[in-house]
């Protein structure tokens, strides 16, 4: 990837923790001094906050369909890493007829694969309450997510269906 982010190409990628661990986490946690990553780093975005750049700057076809839909948005921690806020949420709100409820549970308990182990399931379910009794009282149509592990996870808790804030842009776009 290194020629290509020297060379001045974005690098765009929809899973949140492998988008932060090339933009920052591999430089900070694991100290490497290295210069093809430092490259890659600085031309790592994530899918949503890439988009919202784009319409910022006018360059984003915003014709969208109505979604008459209530869905539930979770932030997931990962996302919060990158310190670009919340894209999607700026994202959803131009789509006509859909209606955004976001969350205020600060983790849905998935951490990564740490509530996929067989001895931490019942701690992750407990960490992830709160979010799931939210999902239930907004009786959303789905939820929406960055992350594909928290996707996996708020579906398997509540039974509705969880997609990638990408998704609703798609279906407004009538694709």
């Amino acid at each position: 990837l290194a020629p290509y982010a020297r060379a001045g190409v974005d690098i765009i990628g929809t899973s949140t923790s492998c988008t932060l661990m090339l933009k920052r986490e591999a430089l900070e946690i694991l100290e490497l001094d290295d210069d093809d990553l430092r490259a890659v780093s600085e031309r790592v975005f994530d899918i949503s906050e890439y988009l919202l750049a784009m319409h910022r700057r006018g360059d984003l076809k915003t014709d969208f369909r109505p979604v008459p839909e209530t869905v539930t948005y979770h932030a997931p921690c990962q996302q919060q890493g990158h310190g670009v806020g919340k894209p999607a949420l700026e994202l959803m709100a131009l789509i006509p007829e859909l209606t955004v409820v976001e969350s205020d549970a600060t983790c849905c308990g998935i951490a990564g694969t740490y509530g996929l182990k067989n001895e931490k399931y019942q701690i992750a379910m407990d960490v992830g309450a709160g979010l799931f009794r939210q999902v239930a009282e907004n009786r959303s149509d789905e939820v929406v997510c960055d992350s594909e592990t928290c996707r996996w996870q708020i579906q398997a808790a509540t039974g509705v269906r969880s997609v990638h804030p990408v998704e609703m842009l798609h279906r407004a776009s009538g694709l």
